[in-house]
């Protein structure tokens, strides 16, 4: 299939996949412009003002009832949207006083409201656009505009339907996830997606074995494995996604990165390779260094056995294919 070398492109996994690392090295490339979580409420200020009435995690199998979802995203891609990385978006976190721990407080107060009452939806196109224009972050219209996004897991569909990006889906072996949740203390590691009502038809076949979930890391390795399952049915009828894994991406990374470098249609240069070749080195934390060939099976190391089972409690009610030999 001949990709378009205008069209976005839009990168998503769970939290914790490696899609930083893969956006990072992507966004490398000449006539790329790399927008990286902008539907992050907890470090971009306007995404937090968008997302009022949308879960961390919004979910959205068709158009309908998706409006205020469509709106935002149409925003994004329209690429007048301020980075994260901005000094506008720092400063008016700074002056609203929004830190880790008073953002964290603000996603759980609004997924309990959303839970319990209807928030109407706010489109606010002009303060996006007038905050976009003061970064004076002005960008080549005919740069392709790259997305990268871990919360939006659970509307990818709605998203191919209205903006026809090239997809890209990463899957993560789910104990290495989960690992790295443990190490960072990461909150998204479990939103309690299951108890959602808009994925009870989803799960109605599966709650007798959620009910007897009892452990964090259980649930963990649900909510995994509850994205896995959604997204391989949604690679069933859009064969055109790119589908691609860390694991696979750590083995040889630069012959691996040339490969999706050409399905993504972007021309591979030096640049790429020398940025693939910066990063292999170790780190810590959120920094995306790393000794790629020490990370596929890093789990092994960091979890016990009791760990490793009551993940897989969890990761093994969906029938997921992925990692199927992880499951119990």
């Amino acid at each position: 299939m001949i990709k378009s070398k205008n069209k976005p492109i839009f990168i998503t996994g769970v939290p914790r996949s490696g899609t930083t690392w893969i956006a990072n090295i992507l966004g490398t490339a000449k006539g790329v412009r790399l927008l990286s979580e902008p539907d992050n409420e907890k470090y971009s200020f306007i995404g937090r003002i968008w997302k009022k009435s949308l879960h961390r995690f919004p979910f959205a199998d068709s158009e309908n009832g998706a409006i205020s979802l469509i709106k935002f995203y149409q925003k994004i891609f329209s690429g007048a949207y301020p980075r994260n990385r901005s000094l506008v978006n720092h400063f008016l976190n700074g002056v609203f006083q929004y830190n880790a721990l008073k953002n964290e407080s603000h996603i759980f107060e609004k997924e309990d409201e959303i839970s319990n009452t209807e928030i109407e939806s706010r489109s606010i196109n002009f303060l996006t656009t007038l905050l976009y224009c003061l970064t004076a972050d002005v960008w080549n219209p005919f740069d392709r505009l790259l997305i990268k996004s871990v919360h939006s897991g659970l509307c990818l569909p709605v998203i191919n339907n209205h903006f026809n990006p090239d997809m890209v889906l990463v899957f993560r072996h789910p104990a290495n996830i989960i690992s790295s949740y443990t190490e960072l203390k990461i909150e998204d590691a479990n939103r309690n997606i299951f108890r959602r009502p808009e994925l009870s038809n989803f799960l109605k076949n599966y709650q007798d074995k959620i009910r007897v979930l009892n452990d964090p890391l259980s649930f963990m390795g649900l909510q995994i494995g509850i994205f896995y399952h959604l997204w391989e049915k949604a690679l069933e009828t859009h064969n055109q996604w790119i589908e691609t894994s860390h694991e696979d991406l750590c083995e040889d990374s630069v012959e691996k990165y040339k490969s999706l470098f050409d399905q993504l249609n972007i021309v591979w240069d030096s640049s790429a390779q020398n940025w693939i070749e910066k990063m292999n080195q170790p780190g810590e934390g959120f920094k995306t260094y790393r000794i790629a060939k020490d990370l596929k099976d890093k789990w092994k190391k960091r979890l016990n056995t009791d760990q490793i089972i009551k993940i897989q409690k969890g990761y093994s009610i969906l029938p997921v294919k992925h990692y199927d030999e992880f499951k119990i």
